[in-house]
């Protein structure tokens, strides 16, 4: 019968295949050599040394129990006992920590000193253009009045003259228009020699006035790169680790 019941089916169930011990010992030094080198992630919460070491105990604790207890060294036990006992002491970081803070508040000192002088030059271009915009308006409406002079006199100028002698006497309209001209005259050039100095500080110029602060900001940022990556290797172990793992695995290789 094509349609046969559950229990009279003939179920094969197919086992994974058994590795010999040298295959064993081969698998579990690769997984050690791997892990000797993992990389931690820096984020918060993410995977650390604590999670490293379960993961490593795993992979140890799969060994023994395929190896048998027989085959097992005590060298390879003493190497594992360092696992846990090496690993499991606190990491020291506070000595780097007050490196990398002094080394921020020297950083943050001269990028302010550069961001305020940054400041002051951008301030200055923009009371230039502020100035332009006004002598140039100003010079427009003196020319204006100067144009508009000879219609403006009538034959009441005798009258106009003597109720003027009353009154403050104004800046002659052509020597006004000769002070304006010769101030906008020199401001492009004003203007253009502070944007220059907006400029190099912002390549970072050797002609800038700010030369030596960015090669002292360049060394910093460098000993700062460096801290970081110490403390980071100190957390994680990275040393101990490698260590730890290659004793393990020349202690399984030696296992006959």
């Amino acid at each position: 019968m094509k349609n046969q019941s559950y229990h009279q089916r003939k179920i094969r169930i197919q086992e994974a295949p058994k590795l010999d011990f040298d295959q064993l010992k081969a698998r579990t030094i690769n997984a050690l050599s791997k892990l000797g080198q993992q990389k931690f992630s820096t984020e918060p919460g993410g995977y650390a040394i604590d999670n490293w070491i379960r993961g490593v105990n795993v992979l140890l604790d799969e060994f023994e129990e395929k190896a048998g207890v027989a085959r097992l060294s005590p060298e390879y036990l003493a190497s594992r006992h360092e696992l846990n006992e090496r690993l499991s002491k606190p990491v020291q970081v506070a000595s780097i920590d007050e490196d990398i803070s002094q080394l921020n508040t020297s950083i943050s000192g001269i990028e302010n000193k550069i961001e305020t002088e940054r400041a002051l030059i951008v301030s200055r271009v923009s009371e230039l253009k502020t100035a332009q915009a006004r002598y140039s308006g100003e010079l427009e409406r003196e020319r204006r009045r100067v144009a508009d002079a000879p219609a403006a006199q009538g034959t009441n100028s005798l009258f106009n003259r003597l109720l003027s002698r009353n009154k403050t006497p104004t800046k002659d309209p052509e020597n006004r228009i000769s002070e304006l001209e010769s101030k906008l005259a020199i401001l492009p050039d004003e203007i253009l020699d502070q944007k220059k100095k907006l400029s190099m500080i912002d390549l970072r110029s050797p002609e800038s006035q700010f030369a030596e602060e960015w090669k002292q900001l360049e060394t910093m940022q460098t000993r700062l790169n460096q801290l970081e990556e110490e403390r980071s290797d100190r957390i994680q172990l990275v040393k101990e680790r490698a260590e730890v793992t290659g004793s393990i695995a020349d202690a399984i290789s030696r296992i006959v």
